[in-house]
């Protein structure tokens, strides 16, 4: 497994470094969120990627954390795509229904 991220000393009393601790990789938002989020609303989000593939989340200048799989967070938006994709289609299909609707119309009524 490749580790990123960078290695920050843990220090005895005397301040000796006596190991190296992994520290995981972090990143904020640029973005905040909106007001739907309620007491988080106008907050950025930090999302940490920590050991064993876990993505933890949560509102800049909070402790509350949430911890979700990478592999969960990937089918999440995998099935979204899909959703997204099966509603075009639904729309696409609308209207070509309709063009077939209004030219039989235009066909039958002489237009």
């Amino acid at each position: 497994m490749r580790n990123f991220g960078h290695q920050r000393p843990v220090r005895d009393e005397q301040k000796q470094v006596v190991e190296m601790y992994d520290s995981p990789v972090a990143a904020i938002t640029r973005d905040e969120l909106g007001g739907q989020f309620g007491r988080d609303k106008r907050r950025r989000v930090i999302f940490t990627l920590e050991r064993n593939d876990l993505v933890a989340m949560r509102p800049a200048g909070t402790t509350r954390t949430l911890r979700v799989q990478a592999r969960d967070i990937y089918r999440w938006a995998l099935q979204c795509a899909a959703l997204n994709f099966s509603r075009k289609v639904q729309e696409y299909k609308k209207t070509m229904t309709l063009k077939q609707a209004r030219k039989r119309a235009r066909k039958e009524f002489g237009l």
